[in-house]
């Protein structure tokens, strides 16, 4: 769509800092078979509704021993592509990062950057330390983690909690910290209840982290859920709010605040 045609023309640009940081790509397509190659790694940077769509439209460039890395939202992606890509290597990421489009082909990113955790449960893959130094020699901070599962929950944690809230109160982040600060607590928690039922090894520490992150971006900063409902946009309701209500009901955790803020976003 618009994006292709822009990044086509101009390139693409991301501003940070003040700074506009072009690059005009040898190719770009959204065929990825129109690539011809066998590739080493992809990076699956979808949002969640689009994730089992993307697997088949990259199928032509992965091979036996390609290196498959979901970086989208949500707990369960690493498990779709498992399901899909049966024979393959599959790890599992999460990048820390607040950005948006500015318009097509612009991406203005708040903040100092992205922080990208990728690993596995237990031993770290060779092609996975690969990976971990090429994305390090491109400037962007990384970390190798070995208990992925966990680490995965920790942002999630953050997203799914500042998701809900800043697109149940149609309000940024800083606002949520400031006027809301009892419903995030709450809402906190509930994620954390649900996170360890399903094996991550959280702690009450880790929203203390999660509110101190919150804190240290800009006041007015936007999740891109709330984003996508200001514009009347799909948004990743069912991966960031509907999966913990759903996985709460699994295992008879009790989650009134994420199912009331739910019940009410389902509705716009």
């Amino acid at each position: 769509g618009k994006q292709l045609k822009a990044i086509s023309k101009n390139g693409i640009c991301v501003e940070l800092n003040g700074e506009s940081i072009c690059s005009k790509p040898k190719m770009v397509s959204d065929d990825p078979a129109d690539f011809k190659v066998e590739a080493d790694v992809v990076l699956f940077c979808t949002k969640g509704y689009d994730l089992e769509s993307a697997l088949e439209l990259v199928s032509p460039v992965v091979s036996k021993d390609t290196l498959l890395v979901p970086l989208g939202n949500g707990v369960g992606n690493a498990k779709v592509l498992k399901h899909y890509f049966g024979n393959n290597s599959v790890a599992n990421g999460a990048i820390y990062i607040v950005s948006h489009i500015k318009e097509p082909g612009v991406v203005t990113v708040k903040g100092k950057g992205a922080f990208v955790v990728i690993g596995e449960d237990g031993e770290i893959s060779k092609s996975v330390q690969k990976l971990g130094e090429a994305l390090q020699n491109s400037g962007i901070k990384v970390k190798l983690s070995n208990s992925i599962t966990t680490d995965v929950w920790k942002k999630y944690l953050l997203i799914s909690a500042m998701a809900t809230l800043t697109s149940y109160y149609d309000e940024p982040m800083g606002a949520i910290v400031e006027k809301h600060s009892d419903k995030l607590d709450a809402i906190l928690h509930e994620i954390l209840a649900v996170g360890r039922a399903e094996g991550a090894e959280l702690n009450f520490k880790d929203i203390e982290n999660v509110i101190s992150q919150v804190k240290k971006v800009p006041y007015s900063s936007p999740t891109s859920m709330w984003l996508d409902f200001k514009a009347g946009r799909e948004t990743e309701l069912e991966q960031l709010s509907g999966y913990i209500v759903k996985k709460a009901k699994e295992h008879n955790i009790d989650v009134p605040v994420m199912s009331n803020c739910y019940e009410k976003l389902k509705s716009f």
